[in-house]
């Protein structure tokens, strides 16, 4: 079963490039353009990993990241946090430990698609204990 992950980008131009990407690499992609879709993707999908804006419109990615954590099931899910602010902002927004991996906008092809499969390394690890 190919790996699922959900894309959480505002941008069209780079939810589609992001897609395309990991499309290529066989993985099954679900997308939204803001926290709160995120949120209704998520009561019909279990993403082996989430790739997370932070600048959204409607519900900000810090929110969505919150609300995501309260629910059981997707305390573990891997998040790669790709954002224009730099990493300290962003760990004030989320806290220390809230991403498996973190990459700056801009960000060349080979380093996203190293994060994600790092993050679904994280995931394949946690599941062996």
């Amino acid at each position: 079963m190919k790996p699922t992950i959900l894309i959480v980008e505002d941008d069209d131009e780079l939810q589609e490039l992001y897609a395309a990407m990991l499309e290529a690499l066989d993985y099954e992609i679900e997308t939204a353009r803001d926290g709160a879709e995120a949120l209704d993707r998520l009561a019909v999908v279990d993403p082996d990993l989430i790739v997370l804006d932070i600048l959204l419109d409607r519900m900000m990615g810090d929110e969505f990241y919150r609300r995501l954590r309260q629910v059981p099931r997707h305390r573990q899910t891997p998040v790669v946090v790709v954002s224009v602010l730099p990493k300290e902002r962003c760990t004030e927004m989320l806290g220390t430990d809230a991403w498996t991996v973190f990459l700056r906008k801009p960000f060349q092809k080979r380093e996203f698609v190293e994060a994600v499969q790092r993050g679904l390394g994280t995931r394949a690890r946690d599941e062996r204990g």
